[in-house]
């Protein structure tokens, strides 16, 4: 069967541990895999895109499951992106006047700004992802391309709990070789990314990007 939705993933684990008696525990054993995956995982980034609101300098982010944040960029009218510079929360001034922003820092569950903000900006929020399935919240890449780790750390929980040692042992091999199978193929990605030129780097921080690529 497939493995790409919370509910696929519970069923599947009642159905390869072969026991109906634990279904309604299944979900105790994916919040638990997904609390040890989120401390070891070398984490897949995602794009959100935001709208801040006139005369504010917060933006929330709270429907969003952030591991951590990574980039904020600014997009204007003609699609191009400025890279904004990411501060810890209060250590950058800020100014009562709505004006565009430059700094950023993200505060529990948002994003504050050294200024609010005089327009109705879009901004694109590139974040490590948080595995937190639900049933708000039913699938994520992160599941329909890897449903081998997701099940083998619901399985080693739920063997652990049925008290079969043996299983559990088994999960804990084939969960330790797919995790170290994604990080090694996450590393990868990062090491194949370019880095930028010295002398655009030299240009200072306040970094343009248009979507055709030219800078």
């Amino acid at each position: 069967m497939a493995i790409s939705t919370y509910s696929e993933l519970k069923t599947a684990i009642s159905d390869w541990m072969d026991r109906s008696d634990i279904s309604g525990n299944a979900a105790d054993f994916v919040t638990l895999a997904e609390a040890r995956l989120n401390r070891i995982l070398e984490g897949s980034e995602a794009d959100a895109t935001l709208t801040g609101t006139v005369d504010s300098s917060r933006i929330s982010i709270s429907a969003l499951s952030v591991r951590e944040p990574v980039a904020l960029f600014i997009v204007n009218a003609s699609g191009d992106e400025r890279e904004l510079v990411q501060k810890a929360d209060g250590n950058f001034p800020y100014s009562a006047t709505s004006g565009e922003p430059t700094f950023w820092a993200v505060d529990g569950t948002g994003i504050d700004f050294d200024c609010p903000l005089n327009a109705a900006y879009t901004f694109r929020f590139r974040y490590g992802g948080k595995l937190a399935l639900s049933d708000a919240a039913p699938t994520s890449t992160f599941l329909t391309e890897n449903p081998d780790i997701y099940l083998a750390a619901s399985i080693l929980w739920g063997s652990m709990f049925v008290n079969d040692m043996g299983k559990a042992t088994a999960y804990r091999a084939a969960w330790d070789e797919f995790v170290a199978e994604h990080n090694y193929a996450e590393s990868r990605k990062k090491r194949a990314i370019l880095a930028p030129d010295p002398a655009l780097a030299s240009l200072g921080s306040r970094r343009f990007y248009s979507t055709d690529g030219a800078i």
